[in-house]
């Protein structure tokens, strides 16, 4: 009882001081206390004041003095090492079930700063400085393992520094409401090009199929949701500009609906079976419908429309 009620306390202490997505560190955010090594080396410092006294041996006295000094030097020199420092959660990455999650912080110091990792609390995560000294502004990534599909929020990261000797624990949290998505696990499936007309659909959403094949007609400039994968990198390189290329031909005028219901399998195996005809959908660069149980995402095509669909899948 007691327990939970402390770690309720706790929890509205962390929400009221570190919700948000960027945070610099002060005196009423950074945490300071002798770390477990740090406290066995308080305890051989009592010992050796305690054979001071006993053996009347100033030389061992002022051994004990000489520890206890470094113990509370280094509380300030880990708190130091933390206060000013600006921290920002700029992204988490969306990725796929059994893949990472990648979190990308921004880290802006006046100083040199040692010694730091972050860490996400809720779930199994990793992240430390490539170099144990960074100045001015630089990144790291936090990498979240998560192995279900939804929509999630960016959580509690704990920011931790050992500076120096490990002898204090220094750290704060960043409490976060960034949200990112595990989409399904892609699972390889036939994407149906069979004809497909629901009487019921108003949005006139057709599935063809054309044996024509398709004859390239030109190049055109590139407009934000267009298929990347038709974009003429030939051209980009040769004159640093944007063009797709442009076909007669009905293949890529094919609309595709992708309906949940007309997938065999488990939930979570026509979810991912539906997923990886997103992707291919997209690559191949047809517009396509999806139908999920009390959702309907119209026909369209792009990018953007890609996204929408997998976030569509990660929520179902």
């Amino acid at each position: 009882m007691a327990k939970s009620l402390y770690k309720g306390w706790i929890d509205k202490v962390i929400a009221k001081k570190h919700s948000a997505n960027s945070i610099t560190f002060s005196h009423d955010n950074i945490y300071v206390v002798p770390s477990l090594r740090g406290l066995f080396f308080l305890l051989f410092a009592l010992l050796n004041f305690i054979i001071g006294i006993n053996y009347q041996n100033n030389l061992i006295l002022g051994v004990a003095y000489l520890m206890l000094m470094l113990q509370i030097s280094s509380l300030f020199y880990g708190y130091f090492n933390l206060h000013g420092l600006k921290l920002e959660l700029l992204d988490v990455k969306n990725n796929y079930s059994g893949n990472h999650n990648d979190a990308k912080f921004k880290l802006s110091a006046s100083k040199e700063v040692f010694s730091l990792s972050i860490s996400n609390a809720n779930w199994q995560s990793s992240g430390v400085l490539d170099k144990n000294i960074f100045e001015s502004t630089s990144s790291l990534v936090v990498s979240l393992s998560l192995e279900k599909r939804g929509k999630y929020t960016g959580g509690k990261f704990k920011i931790h520094s050992c500076y120096p000797f490990g002898l204090v624990n220094v750290w704060s949290y960043l409490l976060s409401d960034k949200t990112f998505y595990v989409y399904p696990t892609p699972l390889k499936c036939e994407l149906d090009l069979r004809e497909s007309l629901d009487s019921d659909d108003d949005t006139d959403v057709i599935a063809q199929k054309s044996d024509s094949l398709d004859e390239f007609s030109g190049l055109k400039p590139y407009q934000q949701g267009m298929n990347r994968n038709r974009i003429s990198w030939r051209h980009f390189a040769k004159n640093q500009e944007l063009l797709v290329k442009d076909y007669v031909g009905d293949s890529h005028g094919i609309t595709l609906v992708l309906d949940f219901s007309m997938i065999e399998g488990t939930k979570e195996t026509r979810l991912s079976k539906l997923c990886h005809q997103v992707l291919e959908a997209d690559r191949l660069g047809h517009e396509f419908a999806l139908k999920l149980p009390g959702n309907h995402i119209s026909a369209a095509s792009g990018e953007r429309h890609a996204v929408q669909c997998l976030e569509s899948l990660s929520e179902c």
